[in-house]
């Protein structure tokens, strides 16, 4: 009977992740989807003038999904954990299949929590002022005390990312900078364009993609491999960091901070803290990696005297792609890249639990 009600939930939980995903991918206009999501955001928008409710013109829509699938989520991954729990206590289980249920159940958590932060409103404005300043529009001030975080990591990946490719081709590295307000430059001489361009935003987005899966698959190995990332990223900051051309100290607060975090989560945390921690770190990465590619495909090709993003100095290169292809194919391989971590990382391994459940 409890496997049953186990795999009962394990479904209600399945469908509200994918009602959240879904649904946030269709409204947000990310992709072409022949309609459907300006259907959706019609039905959305009708639906709360029934009731009363006044959005506004700049809403976030995705954000109705993921809030409204995220209760659902976790009633149903509380009773999956209590189920699991019934069972483990009466028969016994092995400890390899008791830390893999866990992990299961903590990464759909991280996943459910990482797209709730999101799908937070004004984010992206709080951190891309042009001037550099901070502007905090209503609940957008809360969620940037983790989000903006992040949204510098990513940009310290991104660069580290063009530095190690500039070193791997035979370059030399000058340093790299991150400013407040999310941008970042990094100074090579010498190397190949080739491996450099697109070091950064699939840089960003292998280091996710991978990161995802690692802790994911491998969870008895996050402890080691927190300390062994926040190491890299100390020493990163100390032989490549610099300030920037406002003399700002981003990148060594962004570099130290992070770098001394992820040693003292894998060094004195519990392990099911780090699993959650790195998943959640891990999506937020890939998913700014794409949203920054996106930003790419939507604005390929540079402003007269502006400066040039990396699928124009790639296309340089390569004269028979122009940056719009460039940027699709990076931002097609970085979607199959996250869409594989996912998919090995967590479906699979849910697919296992499920079959396991109905044949025994």
């Amino acid at each position: 009977m409890q496997k049953t009600l186990r795999l009962l939930w394990g479904l209600v939980l399945l469908f509200a992740v994918v009602w959240m995903i879904s649904g946030a991918v269709l409204t947000s206009g990310v992709i072409d989807s022949g309609g459907v999501g300006a259907e959706a955001a019609t039905a959305i928008r009708s639906l709360a003038s029934e009731l009363d409710v006044a959005l506004a013109a700049d809403f976030p829509l995705p954000l109705v999904f993921v809030v409204s699938g995220l209760p659902l989520a976790a009633l149903a991954l509380f009773f999956v954990w209590r189920n699991q729990r019934a069972i483990s206590q009466s028969a016994p289980v092995s400890e390899d299949r008791a830390l893999r249920r866990q992990t299961i159940l903590v990464t759909i958590l991280a996943l459910i929590f990482a797209l709730f932060l999101w799908n937070m409103p004004d984010v992206e404005q709080l951190v891309r002022q042009p001037d550099g300043s901070l502007v905090a529009q209503g609940s957008a001030f809360n969620a940037s005390i983790i989000t903006y975080p992040v949204r510098l990591f990513v940009t310290f990946i991104h660069e580290a990312g063009h530095a190690l490719a500039g070193l791997l081709s035979g370059g030399t590295v000058q340093g790299f900078t991150v400013s407040p307000n999310g941008s970042g430059l990094a100074q090579i001489s010498g190397g190949s364009i080739a491996l450099i361009a697109p070091a950064g935003y699939l840089g960003a987005s292998l280091f996710g993609t991978l990161l995802f899966f690692a802790t994911s698959r491998k969870p008895q190995w996050t402890r080691g491999l927190a300390v062994a990332i926040g190491i890299a990223i100390v020493a990163l900051t100390l032989y490549f960091a610099r300030p920037d051309d406002q003399q700002n100290l981003t990148v060594f607060v962004v570099g130290i901070g992070f770098g001394i975090g992820l040693i003292a989560l894998g060094a004195f945390a519990p392990r099911v803290i780090t699993v959650f921690l790195l998943n959640t770190l891990a999506i937020l990465t890939g998913l700014n990696a794409l949203f920054d590619l996106w930003h790419v495909v939507r604005n390929p090709n540079p402003l007269p005297g502006g400066p040039v993003n990396d699928a124009a100095n790639f296309a340089s290169t390569t004269p028979l792609l122009p940056p719009l292809v460039v940027a699709l194919m990076w931002a097609a391989i970085a979607v199959g890249m996250l869409s594989a971590a996912i998919y090995y990382g967590l479906i699979k391994q849910v697919g296992g639990e499920i079959s396991q459940a109905v044949q025994g």
